[in-house]
């Protein structure tokens, strides 16, 4: 089961350029070799295919223990535990640390990362696993949390990622079960361009643990930016999105930019190239889930896009008539911006049109290609809307509503 953490999603610039052919994904691997030193420790470098990336190479540099999140506790270098499963799973790595009492121990491990270059870490996943004393996975229902941080320097003066109180147990059935869980950790900082790239891992026990060794899997380096969908009955999984550096996105998902406007509809055309910065898009796909947009250096497309974007920032839309995406009941609409909200939030789209905010614009559809048009109009049908874009029936009270696409006014 895949859980997220939230947080501000921006980018954590490792390059200044990103070629074409650029990897997707930096996915580290871990296979001890009979031993519980450092050195026995492979680190398996490939891309999101497993296949291995030429010229990246990663090893294992230090294996610390601690108490404590703060950057410049107090560290001293342990062995790896044995025993167990953990003599069996050799892909995982659990620090023999002392984690006696209740004071918030941590396990740390240094990896240097070597010819790592063009690529914007944004995001990363961490496989944890909850581990006993034996070297047994935990299986009962105590909980066993973990405060996380990440770091992109060897003196850790620069924390990528924090969060605290993750559930590192899933249940298992019994001690022989792996529980591996993989978090989702999300950058909140930027360092500069670097080709031989320090990545410092801090598993802590949280202050609430019950007693936890805590062991690391699996780390998943993203080169672009991860964003969730909403599920509407007018379109399959939707989001707007924008960044600050130009942007391709998953090939299983079709985006769109709003390329002209009247006081009837907006119409909506497939991107054509990437994303341009700081430009919004409408971004779909037929099946649930998250979707990818990678850093690219692909021509942008050049069209004029009225779907402006906020980048990685908040953005202030005071300069004109902005719509808003979102959803009302069901479905998927641009709402008009409130005069009391004018921020939008990072990486996302408003609409920007010459008409000033009145009902709700709706999403019309094409049988085979997605997404046509947004229409201001609403379909011609005998169904009855609101000024917001809501369906409305039965009896209804005083006020002007919208029939057949036609005012309609009740008294």
């Amino acid at each position: 089961m895949k859980k997220t953490l939230l947080g501000t999603a921006l980018l954590f610039a490792l390059a200044q350029a990103l070629p074409m052919d650029a990897q997707k994904q930096v996915r580290l691997t871990f296979n001890r070799a009979g031993g519980t030193a450092v050195s026995n420790v492979t680190v398996n470098v490939t891309d999101e295919s497993g296949n291995a990336i030429d010229g990246v190479t990663a090893t294992l540099q230090s294996i610390k223990q601690g108490t404590g999140t703060d950057a410049d506790a107090a560290t001293t270098d342990v062995a790896l535990k044995s025993g167990g499963q953990l003599d069996t799973h050799s892909e995982v790595l659990c620090a023999n640390y002392n984690n006696n009492g209740l004071d918030r121990r941590f396990a740390e491990f240094t990896f240097k990362i070597s010819g790592l270059s063009d690529f914007s870490l944004n995001h990363s996943d961490l496989q944890i696993a909850a581990m006993n004393s034996g070297g047994n996975f935990q299986y009962n229902n105590l909980p066993r949390k973990c405060d996380v941080r990440v770091w992109g320097d060897e003196d850790k003066s620069t924390l990528i990622a924090s969060t605290d109180g993750i559930v590192t147990d899933k249940n298992a059935s019994n001690e022989t079960v792996d529980n591996t869980i993989d978090w989702e950790i999300k950058a909140s900082t930027t360092t500069p361009a670097t080709t031989e790239q320090i990545l410092v891992v801090r598993l802590a026990k949280s202050s609430d643990n019950k007693g936890c060794y805590f062991g690391l899997k699996q780390i998943t380096l993203y080169n672009g930016y991860r964003f969730a969908t909403t599920a509407t009955s007018n379109i399959d999984n939707v989001a707007t999105f924008s960044a600050s550096s130009p942007v391709t996105f998953s090939s299983d998902a079709t985006a769109y930019i709003a390329i002209n406007s009247d006081n009837k509809q907006v119409t909506l055309s497939p991107l054509n190239g990437a994303l341009a910065a700081g430009q919004g898009a409408i971004v779909s796909k037929a099946t649930t889930g998250d979707i990818y947009a990678y850093v690219s250096t692909e021509a942008t497309d050049s069209r004029n896009n009225l779907l402006v974007g906020s980048g990685d920032a908040t953005k202030e839309l005071t300069d004109g008539n902005y719509y808003i995406f979102n959803k009302q009941g069901n479905d998927a609409v641009f709402s008009p911006l409130s005069n009391t909200s004018t921020t939008l939030a990072a990486n996302k789209a408003a609409l920007k049109t010459t008409t000033a905010g009145g009902q709700a614009l709706t999403l019309d559809f094409g049988s085979v290609t997605g997404i046509n048009t947004v229409t201001t109009a609403m379909p011609a049908t005998n169904a009855t809307f609101d000024l917001s874009g809501r369906k409305v029936s039965g009896k209804l009270p005083a006020g002007l509503y919208i029939k057949n696409g036609k005012k309609l006014l009740i008294k």
